[in-house]
């Protein structure tokens, strides 16, 4: 079937960009952006784990009476990096009912039942990286991305007895996975009188709407893919195991984890429309983005290809404004949610490990393998978010952004987890390092579900609570504030943490498979001749142990500064 190349019209913009439905009386809604993370995605799993637990808990008290009546609505989630893997997590656990992991929890060898702790805490390992299994013919990466296959297998085949759907999840629920597309899209701006600017824009993204069982989707968006349970006949249907394509290739470190070949529907590209920025009068408007769909024939081909074949990389390698995909589908592409803590109705929340203090690059020169470090760090620090975005997350007056980060007593954000170090890899060599992040996401949760993810007691969410009803459920939300979500049952017993892990990693065990992948890669990549193998073969044994020093020290260097 032909590409539609004709701009989507004013009608359709309106249709799927600017009109959303006005929030009912009565409800908050809300959108989840999960950051980038590597092995720090364990704290975000637990926040996100801890967050279903409370509004499961609410949910239950409301039907039976002891709570007040006022709904909370989980309307999207967008996800970056391990955020990305998060997201994937959450949308095919939220159709099930699964335990919750708190440190009193026993944990047996099948794994705890909890898709979020066993994929963070029991599946990605540094021992399943460093396998030199995928390592043949030609090298795809530094590291094996098994673990990650493994994690993304057991995400799409989760369930724990008959598929439901939650009252507090949106019908349907959106879930947005951010990626860097290598191949990329070529577009053309054009400027009249014959002229253009041609460009290819790697900051990409899918979108995916769940349909969970007993509700409905008659008319999905045009840009975006449709999962379901069950034989229900879905349209734009695709199935889990694609979706889990996008998880795998968002969470595909530069480098470091194997790139992944995606395909989607071409036309899926007609549909990018940006704001333009306000005019002097507070004037606002749009632009579509135009793909030069010349540009995208296949040599030798005559017409633009159906599905657009294309290989990703983690999603925060480039800026690809989660937070701006996520508020826009909340208020519409020129509406804004309202900020007074009187008024707000809906709220961008943003959970990030390390939105907190952020280490400076090197000063002067520095070895190479350094360099290599302080490069990839530079560009994950400049891709993530807009700062416009991370202060009115931060500013207190401002009711409409939420941003939760890791918080240990006067630690914040890479200093308060235990998974930082290492350019937050080193949480995969020690498993306690991940359960230990896991646990504070939870308890920082709790805390910030009772402090900070409140409203004014005068907004109209309130009107139909009782005098006891704020008396029972301020807590420390504060003198004229009350709790969005009120933590009721086992969502309000104190959250506690592990000891600090201190002395739970020795790098030394890892030598043995540090050599062992060092060797393998500097022998395939000077392989060939028979005296190229030979040379490989003795270069990479003279120089596998320095190579192994140089991560262990890194690793030492680590703990001691953390104190573990």
């Amino acid at each position: 079937m032909p590409i539609n190349q004709v701009p989507p019209g004013d009608t359709e913009i309106q249709k799927w960009f600017i009109d959303v439905p006005a929030v009912e009386p009565g409800v908050f809604e809300f959108a989840l952006v999960l950051g980038g993370t590597v092995s720090a995605g364990a704290y975000t799993a637990g926040a996100v784990d801890f967050l279903v637990e409370a509004l499961d808990c609410l949910s239950k008290a409301q039907h039976e009476g002891r709570a007040p009546q006022h709904k909370v609505r989980l309307k999207l989630i967008a996800g970056t990096s391990g955020g990305g893997v998060n997201a994937a997590i959450a949308a095919r656990a939220l159709a099930y009912e699964y335990p919750h992991v708190t440190r009193g929890t026993a944990i047996g060898t099948g794994g705890s039942g909890n898709p979020f702790y066993d994929t963070w805490i029991n599946t990605l390992r540094l021992d399943g990286f460093l396998d030199t299994s995928d390592i043949g013919a030609e090298l795809t990466s530094l590291l094996n991305g098994k673990p990650i296959d493994d994690g993304a297998k057991a995400i799409i085949r989760f369930a724990k007895g008959p598929p439901t759907a939650r009252e507090w999840v949106a019908e349907p629920l959106r879930i947005i996975i951010t990626l860097t597309n290598l191949r990329g899209v070529p577009y053309k701006t054009n400027f009249g009188d014959k002229l253009s600017q041609g460009y290819v824009d790697h900051a990409d993204f899918a979108r995916f709407a769940v349909v969970y069982p007993g509700q409905t989707l008659s008319e999905p968006r045009p840009d975006e893919m449709v999962l379901g349970f069950g034989n229900d006949r879905l349209k734009q249907a695709t199935d889990w195991e694609h979706f889990s394509e996008f998880a795998r290739a968002t969470a595909a470190f530069p480098v470091g984890f194997p790139a992944r070949a995606l395909s989607r529907p071409t036309e899926h590209y007609r549909w990018r429309v940006v704001a333009y920025p306000p005019g002097p009068e507070g004037a606002t408007g749009y632009l579509v983005s135009w793909p030069d769909w010349e540009g995208m024939i296949p040599e030798g081909g005559a017409d633009v290809p159906d599905d657009w074949h294309f290989l990703a990389v983690d999603g925060g390698a480039t800026d690809n404004e989660p937070i701006q995909l996520a508020r826009t589908a909340l208020a519409g592409l020129l509406g804004r949610n309202p900020r007074d803590p009187i008024e707000a109705n809906r709220a961008v929340w943003l959970i990030d490990p390390f939105a907190g203090h952020a280490p400076l690059g090197p000063e002067g020169i520095t070895p190479f393998a350094a360099e290599i470090g302080a490069v990839a760090t530079t560009l994950t620090q400049q891709t993530r978010y807009d700062t416009a975005d991370l202060l009115m997350a931060a500013d207190k007056t401002v009711f409409s952004r939420f941003m939760l980060t890791p918080t240990r007593g006067a630690l914040t954000g890479e200093e308060a987890i235990a998974s930082g170090g290492l350019g937050a890899f080193i949480g995969f060599a020690c498993p306690a390092f991940m359960r230990f992040d896991y646990l504070l996401g939870r308890q920082n949760c709790q805390r910030f579900l009772r402090e900070i993810f409140v409203l004014d007691d005068r907004n109209k969410l309130f009107e139909d609570w009782t005098a006891n009803d704020k008396i029972k459920f301020r807590g420390s939300a504060g003198p004229q504030n009350l709790p969005i979500i009120p933590l009721l049952d086992d969502a309000a017993i104190d959250e506690t943490l592990d000891p600090w892990p201190k002395g739970k990693l020795d790098p030394e065990r890892y030598r043995d498979g540090i050599e062992a992948r060092f060797r393998a890669i500097f022998e395939l990549e000077l392989s060939g001749s028979l005296v190229r193998s030979v040379l490989a073969w003795v270069g990479a044994h003279a120089t596998q142990r320095q190579a192994a020093d140089y991560v262990i020290n890194a690793m030492r260097d680590y703990l001691k500064k953390a104190g573990l």
